[in-house]
């Protein structure tokens, strides 16, 4: 098996992707990516970090998720932004999503 190459993994990190925190007081917290900062990450969850004061957060202290919620990027790369409203839907419907598939 290969590894998969540092350019590829740079691709998987655009808005509207999701991101589990690894470390942090926040481990284990599922973030929405707005959007990436050389080796960081800006991380929104719609309440604690809102959309108007994201985290910013290194790229190896976080996990992609899959799948991914392909609404949030379309309504990212179109409209440019999202309300916490709509972060904090998407968030609890992942976690539906995943709840469902673990019974």
């Amino acid at each position: 098996m290969s590894r998969k190459k540092a350019s590829d993994q740079r691709v998987c990190y655009g808005p509207g992707c999701l991101a589990r925190s690894l470390a942090g007081h926040d481990k284990g917290r599922l973030y929405v990516i707005l959007g990436e900062d050389g080796e960081y990450v800006i991380l929104t969850d719609g309440r604690i970090r809102t959309v108007d004061r994201p985290k910013r957060k290194n790229k190896k202290h976080v996990q992609l998720q899959y799948p991914q919620d392909r609404t949030l990027e379309h309504e990212l790369e179109g409209s440019g932004a999202l309300s916490d409203e709509e972060i904090v839907k998407a968030l609890e419907r992942v976690r539906r999503s995943s709840r469902s598939k673990e019974e």
